[in-house]
């Protein structure tokens, strides 16, 4: 839409302008539906100067904010990166692990002991030192970023009505297809939202993607500029924003975890490994959900969920399935 590309102030200027223009002879020259808007801007404008406003049917939303990370950068005397991180908590236990591998430099002096402990924290303020200058030529920094968005208002209806049966086959048989080319994957376009389907072999995934910053305002938007959508994967909803009722909901443990701070993360993780709801990669030990096949952890990704499953259970009695990965 061209008003995605205007500020409300201009729009708002340009709607005047077209009701200023609605009896001049140049209106004449435009197709019937524009000169009947402009005509109800003109209308509106008079209606407005009497102190007789009509009720307001759409309104702007501020440009969505941006997603917070939290930068990581790691400097040593041989390279100097920086990374982003979901959450304060995955960006402390990468330093944990970089820390753990270069334990070397630091074990037995002084205080700091022979082996890396168990805690994560501890484990760095050990290898940093209090004032951060334990170890030459070596350090990090943590802090918190907003990824920003295109700083873009939206307009969207106040008198929402999700498409009747007709409007919404009409919606349907008027979807496009754009194929992929050198500027982007394939993209089926309905209503404005775009669906991305493609294989990306850098991840070795067929990728589906959803974008709705482009969604028709009339028909799709609600009032507070979100878009109903449900994604369904083969039977299984996978996400509902419109009906909670079928949506999946995050596991007992999965709630822990995101809920915990970095030691009780420790604990859960441990105990979780111990009862054979997640894995722990003998290479770096990220601890890992049960269902992948792979290790997780940024950088390491080696397929040993066979054998670190069974090394760690071997020690143990069978046990039944606990509610922790009860049913989704």
């Amino acid at each position: 839409m061209l008003a995605e590309r205007f500020r409300p102030s201009d729009i708002e200027k340009l709607v005047r302008i077209a009701g200023a223009l609605a009896h001049s002879p140049a209106v004449a020259e435009l197709p019937s539906p524009y000169r009947e808007l402009a005509r109800r801007v003109h209308a509106e404008i008079v209606a407005e100067a009497g102190g007789r406003r009509s009720p307001a049917v759409s309104a702007f939303l501020a440009p969505r904010p941006g997603e917070q990370v939290w930068m990581l950068r790691i400097w040593t005397r041989h390279e100097d990166s920086t990374a982003p991180y979901a959450t304060r908590g995955a960006a402390l236990d990468e330093l944990a692990t970089h820390v753990r591998s270069n334990w070397a430099n630091v074990g037995g002096q002084g205080d700091v002991p022979d082996e890396p402990p168990a805690n994560d924290v501890e484990a760095i303020d050990l290898y940093y030192g209090a004032d951060g200058d334990a170890v030459p030529d070596q350090g990090f920094e943590l802090y918190s970023e907003e990824i920003g968005r295109p700083h873009r208002s939206r307009i969207v209806p106040l008198n929402f009505a999700f498409p009747d049966a007709v409007t919404a086959d009409g919606l349907n048989r008027g979807a496009v297809f754009y194929a992929a080319d050198d500027d982007g994957p394939s993209c089926i376009e309905v209503a404005g939202v775009l669906v991305f389907g493609y294989v990306d072999a850098e991840d070795g995934v067929v990728r589906v993607s959803v974008h709705l910053d482009s969604a028709d305002p009339e028909h799709v938007v609600r009032p507070d500029g979100t878009v109903p959508l449900r994604v369904v994967v083969e039977d299984t909803v996978v996400l509902d924003d419109h009906s909670h009722h079928h949506a999946p909901h995050p596991t007992v443990l999965e709630q822990l975890l995101d809920a915990a701070d970095l030691e009780q993360r420790a604990v859960i993780s441990s105990v979780a490994v111990s009862a054979g709801l997640m894995w722990s990669c003998p290479d770096c030990r990220w601890p890992n959900p049960r269902a992948t096949e792979e290790c997780e952890r940024s950088g390491c990704g080696l397929k040993v969920k066979a054998a670190a499953i069974g090394a760690q259970a071997a020690a143990l009695s069978a046990v039944p399935t606990l509610a922790l990965e009860g049913p989704r």
